[in-house]
């Protein structure tokens, strides 16, 4: 929000944007809260579960659960409280832009490592024994974090905590927590728009050329007749489809979920203000709480998807109820 919205025309946030909210912040909240926990019970009690890709995975389902405590019970007090009016403190207004770029940075990085790791053991299988190692995961997992945190760091200099009057009120009346993340500086704009092309299109086509040639090898090797004797492998084989299949779903669910908030971005940092205010204040509400909301949705999503196109994992979470 930008810092042109004046206090003394707070701005309240009709009731139907307000239910909607926070009836699917909740539903995201409860459902990705257990489903999140469920999957590092499955990875960490499955003596089948130990690999590279659910060392992986688990890292997604941290950064998940991050999203889920930290950043999404925020809209449920943002509503409430009106969107122009802070009330979670400095400490807060400074960690949500911070910890929901660090989260999606995470995220992203983690899912080029799946994909790079599903590659070499798909294409390059005589190198994947030493490349593809659980200890070489969790070392990369560690590394995505730490290079998210000090790529996303700009973002810590951008955000804004004041105290303002309303116009209309008198002087000793208290003060209102104002929080807002700026991008009018040329720097901060050359920030935001190269991370969200280093960090959403450029991985794209990445994926893109990796999913294609893991899956031209998969469709190659499958033409290879299997005779009786050759079960085991036929059973590897599809298993491997299985795992791809899960893999391609999670990567398209976060970049189609993420892909409003990005493009809503864009928007806000290159469209001039009098365009932004031509739309509407209500409309824009609408569109940012839906940008906010389908990101925070992804979160929730992956352990359905998990669960839906993986039976180890299926068979993990079963096990749990019984």
């Amino acid at each position: 929000m930008s810092d042109e919205s004046q206090t003394s025309s707070l701005y309240k946030l009709p009731t139907y944007i307000q239910l909607t909210s926070v009836l699917i912040c909740a539903i995201i909240i409860i459902v990705g809260f257990a489903g999140n926990i469920m999957v590092l019970i499955v990875v960490i009690r499955g003596k089948d579960m130990s690999n590279s890709t659910n060392i992986f995975l688990v890292n997604l389902s941290i950064a998940d659960l991050c999203v889920l405590l930290v950043c999404t019970p925020a809209i449920l007090v943002e509503v409430n409280t009106g969107p122009q009016i802070w009330v979670l403190g400095e400490n807060m207004c400074r960690a949500m832009p911070f910890v929901e770029a660090t989260v999606a940075h995470t995220s992203v990085l983690t899912i080029l490592a799946i994909s790079f790791e599903r590659y070499y053991a798909i294409c390059k299988p005589l190198r994947a024994n030493y490349v593809c190692t659980k200890s070489r995961a969790a070392l990369i997992c560690l590394l995505t974090w730490i290079a998210a945190g000090l790529l996303t760091s700009p973002f810590l200099f951008m955000v804004n905590f004041e105290f303002d009057h309303d116009d209309d009120s008198a002087s000793d009346r208290e003060a209102i927590p104002i929080c807002t993340t700026e991008a009018r500086d040329t720097w901060s704009v050359v920030y935001i728009s190269m991370t969200i092309v280093v960090f959403f299109f450029l991985p794209v086509i990445v994926l893109i050329v990796l999913y294609s040639a893991i899956t031209h090898q998969l469709i190659h090797r499958s033409r290879i007749k299997y005779d009786s004797t050759a079960g085991a492998n036929l059973y590897y084989q599809q298993n491997r489809y299985q795992v791809i299949r899960m893999l391609c779903a999670v990567i398209l669910a976060f970049f189609l979920c993420l892909l409003p908030f990005r493009l809503m971005m864009l928007w806000i940092v290159f469209s001039p203000l009098q365009k932004i205010l031509d739309f509407g204040v209500e409309r824009y509400f609408c569109l940012l709480y839906f940008c906010r909301i389908m990101f925070y949705l992804n979160s929730a999503l992956n352990p359905i998807l998990y669960t839906i196109m993986s039976s180890k994992f299926k068979k993990g979470i079963m096990h749990l109820f019984v």
